[in-house]
């Protein structure tokens, strides 16, 4: 009996050994070998340019393939925000690109930066021919910009947070996001000069509900003749204290 069972073990064991040594080369097989790359998300970027950072070729085994290893690799473009392998089996791997978008301005010596939402610089423009984007200014700004390289990301992330919460009214009448970056303050001018001394990001929606509120302030003293607004402190808990120019 005792005989015969570890017989059949073994042919059993011998079977699955024999199961698995093929999976393994199945697995490993030409079967399995990458024959197509595709890349999707692209608007500004070029295929060609991205096959110039791909380090993974058609012929490496899709099993093989670290995908997380390899999109570092197009994480230096500096139009790149994120990159994500996917792979299609048996033999297609997908690369799909998220790139950089302009969301603000930050006029820079003679130029006007094009950041995206995270204070990345991804263009630069000696004129802009339709101004549709936020304008942010820097109390301090770095000697020179480069294509890829940050600019003042806590202050950009601050007027972001900021942008989000204003409607479309508040959005059109404010001309200026300006960051205190030792204060890590926010001023913001609108349209019509008045300065909003905004402050932090301390009660954030009641702020940005009375920047609406501003704009109807606004209207009212222009329509009564009256003088129009100085600055307009928001800082504090409790009532704004509002200047009206002498």
């Amino acid at each position: 009996m005792k005989k015969n069972f570890f017989g059949k073990l073994f042919r059993f064991a011998l079977v699955l050994s024999l199961i698995l040594v093929c999976i393994y080369m199945f697995l490993n097989s030409a079967f399995f070998s990458v024959d197509k790359i595709t890349y999707t998300g692209l608007n500004r970027l070029k295929e060609a340019e991205m096959k110039q950072l791909c380090k993974f070729t058609t012929g490496t085994n899709i099993f093989r393939l670290d995908s997380e290893f390899y999109a570092k690799d197009y994480a230096v473009h500096p139009m790149i925000k994120e990159v994500s392998i996917i792979k299609h089996i048996p033999r297609h791997i997908e690369v799909n690109i998220t790139e950089r978008v302009a969301w603000a301005v930050m006029p820079y010596k003679s130029k006007f930066l094009l950041i995206d939402d995270e204070g990345v610089c991804i263009d630069q423009a000696v004129q802009l021919e339709q101004l549709e984007y936020p304008i942010i200014t820097l109390d301090k700004m770095p000697e020179n910009v480069y294509l890829g390289q940050p600019v003042n990301s806590q202050g950009v992330t601050v007027v972001k947070k900021v942008w989000d919460q204003l409607n479309d009214a508040a959005k059109n009448n404010s001309s200026d996001f300006h960051y205190i970056t030792e204060k890590e303050e926010l001023i913001i001018y609108t349209t019509r000069g008045t300065e909003v001394r905004f402050g932090n990001l301390d009660r954030l929606d009641e702020k940005a509900a009375f920047l609406t509120q501003l704009i109807k302030i606004e209207d009212d003293m222009q329509n009564e003749g009256r003088e129009v607004l100085q600055y307009i402190d928001l800082r504090f808990k409790g009532q704004p204290v509002i200047k009206v120019q002498e």
